[in-house]
């Protein structure tokens, strides 16, 4: 596959995609914050609101950061295809719910 080659659609990751994997971030971190912390219900959805805002302002700065480095750096040293921003996305929200981010 060339540099430049696009998977299928079918199996592409969509926007979709990565607002489940936003979503169940956004649920975990809601119940483990609820579990933690004893505070009323508006403390909890104030505190998760700034929270979501945070977190897609650096997903989108990493994403970014992410993509770049895999297709100046990753793809050339291993002929590897470049990544898309969509699944730069995935990465970082898959690498958010491993905790190693």
């Amino acid at each position: 596959m060339s540099a430049t080659a696009l998977p299928p659609e079918s199996r592409r990751i969509t926007p979709q995609f990565n607002l489940a994997l936003f979503a169940f971030n956004a649920l975990a971190g809601i119940i483990k914050l609820g579990l933690l912390a004893k505070m009323g219900l508006g403390g909890l959805i104030l505190t998760s609101f700034l929270d979501a805002v945070l977190t897609i302002c650096i997903l989108l700065i990493v994403a970014w950061f992410l993509k770049e480095f895999w297709s100046r750096l990753i793809s050339n040293l291993f002929s590897l295809r470049n990544i898309d921003y969509q699944e730069a996305i995935a990465i970082v929200l898959v690498m958010s719910m491993l905790g190693l981010s």
